[in-house]
């Protein structure tokens, strides 16, 4: 199969666990004997001649990378002048290179992974060559950003072509060129007036995202939920190795460091705890923050400070991807305290596939994990729950050892890279096989699929 991959962000270049675990999947693929091209936005390129993003092609572990595309902060943008002509400009240019990457590469199916942040037209395009269209979901963009039926994107071009975003005196003008510029676009194929939503087949990551999108009344003809995976073997460390261990209790809190992630309920916990256990234990912080959450980052480093911690609490900065198998296996607990909607959460896999100990609250589809491994609960924000726990895992080792275990035994049983891309794989021969849109491309057009 010849596969276009589309996410918002690409490794190196990434935020979160959903972009690593497209990347782990375009790598995997051509293993199988597929052909994978991936689009991407500039995110993360240096500022070319008059600040601008210079789109670049790349060769990523065997996978072609294109970093093509605008990306629009993560989320819709308002309409106000004058930013309402150029994201139009820039959303059609977008659009454009799709459709040519379309043509060139034509491939069997598309694949669409994260799209917060790039422009909404690029959805209805594939059915226009009449190439299927399968969605990887791990979080409410689709519902934030696009709707049932595309309502979240049609107003802005209503706006841009009949000419209301400008200053009155100029609308009319705006509205005789709006109303040519909307032929033109028309006659190049790209919708924007009507946004039907009916992809092929939609892929849940959890199905807590599942109920979220059915509950807000999003729901599809052909869908199901498959566990993201996780690699085996750059994570995997045998749990048992871990019994001799002697030593301090080494805890870990690993993420973005925002308040929806609970790092200050952690750091609360441990100040609560005996001060005889807590100096027999360690709290290491692998993440780090942006501008807009560098004042949550400052209280939690100020409470750290009253609450005497400093030599209990580390803070290792950002902890690169690749890096993040040695922290995993130097730490003996991970602490997932997120509130947030979780899709499903890579780190707490991760952990448990190194050998690591998981304590959770549960958050979103982070349960499903939790109940097949049986992984102990903590209220959200609960800080004194958490600190019994500890204190309870400082002096309970062999506890901590059968939490590890099954942990490890579910990664190792349901979570593997390997079973998820095996999955993956047949779904996708499956939809080229029964191309819902009745032609295939010309990639698959006359000869049987691998």
């Amino acid at each position: 199969m010849k596969i276009l991959v589309v996410s918002n962000l690409y490794p190196p270049h990434y935020r979160g666990g959903y972009e690593v675990r497209c990347a782990q999947v375009a790598e995997a693929l051509p293993l199988a004997g597929h052909e994978v091209r991936v689009l991407t936005t500039v995110y993360g390129l240096p500022l070319g001649p008059g600040g601008k993003f210079q789109p670049s092609t790349e060769t990523l572990n065997g996978v072609r990378v294109d970093r093509w595309l605008h990306n629009f902060a993560f989320g819709p943008q308002q309409a106000s002048r004058p930013w309402t002509w150029f994201q139009a400009s820039r959303e059609l240019r977008d659009a454009r290179r799709f459709l040519s990457i379309l043509d060139e590469f034509r491939p069997d199916v598309v694949n669409w992974w994260h799209m917060n942040g790039i422009s909404k037209l690029l959805l209805p395009l594939p059915h226009t060559r009449h190439i299927p269209d399968v969605h990887w979901i791990e979080s409410s963009w689709l519902l934030d950003e696009y709707g049932r039926n595309g309502e979240k994107v049609s107003p802005f071009w209503a706006i841009v072509w009949e000419g209301t975003w400008g200053p009155t005196i100029c609308r009319s003008l705006f509205r005789w060129i709006g109303r040519r510029w909307e032929r033109r676009v028309e006659r190049e194929g790209i919708p924007t007036r009507a946004f039907p939503n009916q992809p092929s087949h939609v892929c849940f990551v959890s199905e807590y995202v599942r109920t979220l999108y059915r509950e807000a009344g999003l729901e599809f003809d052909s869908s199901e939920v498959l566990h993201g995976g996780i690699p085996v073997p750059p994570f995997f460390a045998p749990v048992e190795s871990r019994r001799a261990i002697p030593g301090k209790l080494r805890v870990l809190f690993a993420g973005q460091l925002t308040r929806d992630r609970g790092l200050h309920a952690a750091v609360e916990a441990i100040g609560q705890m005996p001060v005889a256990l807590r100096q027999q234990l360690t709290f290491s912080v692998a993440g780090a923050t942006t501008g807009a959450y560098r004042e949550y980052y400052q209280q939690v480093v100020r409470r750290v400070e009253e609450l005497g911690l400093a030599g209990v609490v580390t803070f290792l900065g950002k902890v690169a991807h690749s890096d993040m198998a040695k922290t995993y296996k130097s730490h003996d607990l991970l602490v997932f305290l997120s509130t947030r909607e979780e899709g499903l959460p890579l780190v707490m896999v991760e952990a448990m596939l190194a050998g690591c100990a998981v304590v959770t609250t549960g958050s979103g589809g982070a349960i499903e994990i939790a109940q097949l491994a049986d992984l102990p609960l903590v209220p959200k924000g609960d800080s004194l729950v958490l600190a019994r726990m500890l204190a309870m895992y400082v002096e309970d080792r062999e506890n901590l050892h059968e939490v590890a275990a099954r942990g490890q035994r579910v990664a190792l049983e349901e979570f593997s890279l390997e079973r998820m891309t095996g999955r993956w794989q047949e779904r996708l021969q499956q939809l080229c096989r029964e191309n819902p849109l009745g032609i295939r491309s010309g990639a698959t057009r006359g000869r049987e699929l691998r």
